[in-house]
Formats: C-alpha cells, sequence, structure tokens
C-alpha cells in the first residue's frame, strides 16, 4: 500500500491557495467497514466506489443518480 507522500496525481488547485491536493488510490475498499465522501471530486468512480462498499456515507452527494441500499446520503 502506497504512502499518502508518494501519490503523484494531481488533482488541482485549493480556492485561495495552491494546495496540490492528491488523489487517493481506491483499492480494496471493501475491508473497511464504512467508506465516508468528505468531498466530490469527478475523477472518482463513484459507481466503482459504490459497489466495492460495505456501506458508503455520501456528506456531498455524490452519489446522486446511484440507488444502492448501501449508500447514506446525509
Amino acid at each position: 500500500m502506497k504512502k499518502f507522500s508518494e501519490i503523484k496525481e494531481f488533482i488541482g488547485k485549493g480556492r485561495k491557495y495552491n494546495l496540490q491536493m492528491s488523489s487517493s488510490p481506491m483499492e480494496n475498499l471493501e475491508q473497511y467497514d464504512c467508506v465516508l465522501i468528505l468531498t466530490d471530486h469527478s475523477s472518482y468512480d463513484y459507481r466503482r466506489i459504490v459497489s466495492e462498499s460495505q456501506l458508503l456515507v455520501d456528506t456531498r452527494n455524490a452519489t446522486r443518480g446511484i440507488e444502492n441500499i448501501k449508500v447514506v446520503r446525509c
């Protein structure tokens, strides 16, 4: 498993600062009890994330249009 500091994929700038945010790899999601979506990015495959997660809590409505009993929207 890669360390966060080893992730090189660049997403973009923050609103006020050049934060050089990185996209975390979505691997082995089924091993987690719950996956949280705290921000939505177009680079993620949300259908795949939903299908591979045991439980998913979406705080940003990133999974809109995806109907699945595992998704909790708040």
